[in-house]
C-alpha cells in the first residue's frame, strides 16, 4: 500500500513539473549593418522573454554591435556567452552572428547599442534597444 502511494506522489509531482514548464521559443529579431547604418535602429523588447538576435553584416568590412549596458544585464545562453566578447558582438564582412538571451527586467528602460570600430565614428552606426 505504500508503495502504491509513492508512486501516485511521483506521478503528481512529474505531472506539475511538466506542466509548469512549457517550452517558449525565442523571438527572433534580425539587425541588418552596412557600412553607414544599423537598420532597425530601433529593437522593442519586453522584459523577461528569450530572444535571438542575429545580426547580419552586409558590408565589405567589419562591424560590431556594442550595447555594454544591455548585456551586463541580458542573460545571454551560456552557449553563446563566447560570441558576446568585451560587451559587443563582433561580426565579419558578409557573415552573421546569432545570440540567445532572456531581455533584462528593468520596465522601461533605454539602451544604447553601437559599432565601436575605429572607421564607424563618422557614421551614424548606432541605435537603441527598449525594454518594456
Amino acid at each position: 500500500m505504500k508503495s502504491i502511494g509513492f508512486m501516485l506522489g511521483l506521478v503528481a509531482v512529474a505531472t506539475g513539473a511538466a506542466a509548469a514548464a512549457p517550452v517558449r521559443r525565442p523571438v527572433p529579431i534580425t539587425v541588418g549593418v552596412n557600412n553607414e547604418r544599423f537598420t532597425p535602429a530601433r529593437i522593442t523588447l519586453r522584459r523577461g522573454v528569450s530572444y535571438a538576435l542575429t545580426i547580419r553584416n552586409r558590408s565589405d568590412r567589419r562591424h560590431n554591435f556594442s550595447a555594454p549596458e544591455f548585456f551586463r544585464l541580458a542573460r545571454v545562453t551560456p552557449r553563446d556567452a563566447v560570441l558576446v566578447r568585451n560587451d559587443r558582438v563582433d561580426v565579419k564582412a558578409g557573415r552573421s552572428a546569432t545570440v540567445h538571451f532572456r531581455a533584462p527586467d528593468t520596465r522601461n528602460a533605454v539602451y544604447r547599442f553601437r559599432s565601436t570600430n575605429l572607421r564607424d565614428a563618422t557614421t551614424n552606426m548606432k541605435g537603441e534597444i527598449l525594454v518594456r
